[in-house]
């Protein structure tokens, strides 16, 4: 069930990134004019109409009245099409909002820039929605369907997700398609495993090949096309005796399971990582570390105290600079992979944001963008900081550790003292709640925070911002 006016209603973006709706008055007359049964009711049923109006949009000699344009049927539903863009992104945003800070407003310029123009001036471009409304047949499946699936596949909008480490690919999907030779490869090379954990994980892939992609493979030769769904507990049954009699290993339904959603997580940020997203710092050394860390005892005490101390505010700084440095190249390569101008975009726009307090609405004039909602895009300074924050944890525990044991002997470095993480936990969330405050703030009376310091330091000198 849909409300009517979405037929005659469209959705789109102003020139400066702002959410319209603009009603298209010939739109409404020609619906009004076909169904009007339908015309005052909130709730109509989707199928028939769809179908009536594709068809009088590719067929113009079927309409029911010579006066009525077949154009018109076309903006019905492109209308409709754009409500269904608009919905696809909030579901999305509602989806990964929390966990990877993506929002509606960072999606509908990627995907919703339909104008629902009558007189089209001549042009080889076409709008998604136009894309849409061209590949769909309305005898395999619901408009609001076809257009979720299109939307979700779009390019761009899975180039920008991926950036933020989401791949919209079920996990299934993905096993499906990797080879057992493939894993084994990415697990050593990638994920340094030993020659034990990879061929257990390669037996566990093949037993699901075995049983799920052959049954999966045997339901598409029938017809049967939908997506991938988790396997049945039969089958994870079918996958442990496959383990058993093929290959000799005594694992049960539960951990092959697990396993299977562990094995489709790597391959997951690995697929990430290749398409140009980032890769999840997870090594193995970082867990054995921070399991060593301790509760330092100087056993004299004011003055190793006072070394200590000025030892780790060296560090701090020191490592602060290395990760800004480190992850500014970083977002660099990721943009000259698409372009270098965006690469020098960034850098300038990070420049003028951070070390001359310039607005996002200044920063757009000075750059050449339409809107300031773009520069929002490319600076992206949430996951900016996010990225700095995670990295400069790691390599802080890493020199703590590093030069604690100058301090204390080794007995004393063998218990995890959750204090010091904490402490450093805290810090580092200061200096990143000071600089989210200061992006928030009004620029006039502009005082930087301890982060545009450094950072604006490290575009200075390594970059000649």
């Amino acid at each position: 069930m849909a409300t009517v006016s979405k037929y005659w209603k469209l959705v789109k973006l102003e020139s400066s990134g702002q959410r319209k709706i603009s009603e298209i008055a010939s739109a409404k007359s020609f619906f009004q004019s076909v169904f009007p049964e339908w015309a005052t009711r909130t709730d109509i049923s989707d199928v028939e109409i769809q179908q009536k109006l594709t068809q009088w949009y590719r067929e113009p000699e079927t309409l029911p009245h010579p006066n009525l344009n077949s154009i018109n049927a076309q903006l019905c539903l492109l209308c409709y099409i754009s409500w269904q863009i608009e919905q696809v992104c909030l579901n999305l945003e509602a989806k990964y909002r929390d966990e990877y800070g993506v929002s509606c407003s960072d999606l509908l310029p990627l995907v919703l820039d339909e104008a629902g123009e009558i007189n089209r001036k001549n042009t080889a471009y076409q709008s998604l929605a136009r894309q849409i409304l061209e590949s769909f047949d309305p005898q395999q499946s619901s408009l609001a369907t076809w257009t979720n699936r299109r939307v979700k596949f779009h390019p761009e909008l899975n180039a920008f997700l991926l950036e933020r480490g989401i791949y919209m690919i079920s996990n299934w999907a993905i096993l499906n398609d990797t080879r057992p030779k493939q894993l084994e490869r990415i697990l050593s090379e990638v994920y340094q495993l030993t020659s034990l954990e990879v061929q257990r994980s390669s037996h566990i892939l093949s037993s699901y090949h075995s049983v799920y992609r052959c049954q999966r493979l045997q339901q598409r030769q029938t017809g049967f096309k939908r997506r991938c769904q988790p396997p049945t507990s039969e089958q994870y049954e079918q996958m442990a005796d496959f383990l058993k009699t093929q290959l000799n290993l005594s694992i049960s339904a539960k951990i092959v399971d697990q396993k299977l959603e562990e094995i489709a997580t790597q391959l997951r940020d690995y697929r990430i990582y290749v398409r140009g997203g980032k890769f999840p710092i997870k090594p193995r050394e970082l867990d054995e570390k921070i399991d060593q860390l301790i509760d330092i005892e100087f056993t004299e005490k004011d003055d190793y105290q006072e070394e200590f101390l000025d030892q780790y505010r060296q560090q701090f700084m020191a490592c602060l600079d290395a990760t800004i440095l480190q992850v500014t190249e970083q977002r660099c390569k990721q943009f000259k992979r698409k372009s270098l101008e965006k690469s020098e975009q960034f850098l300038k726009a990070l420049s003028l944001f951070h070390c001359r307090g310039d607005s996002m609405g200044e920063i757009a004039k000075k750059l050449g963008l339409k809107a300031q909602y773009q520069v929002t895009r490319l600076l992206n300074l949430k996951e900016f900081r996010a990225d700095v924050r995670q990295q400069l944890l790691i390599q802080l525990r890493d020199r703590i550790l590093e030069f604690a044991k100058n301090y204390t002997d080794t007995q004393r470095l063998k218990n995890l003292d959750k204090k010091v993480e904490e402490a450093l936990d805290e810090q580092i969330n200061q200096i990143i709640q000071e600089a989210e405050s200061e992006s928030h703030n009004s620029q006039d009376n502009y005082t930087k925070s301890l982060f545009s310091q450094r950072l604006c330091k490290q575009l200075d000198c390594q970059f000649n911002c």
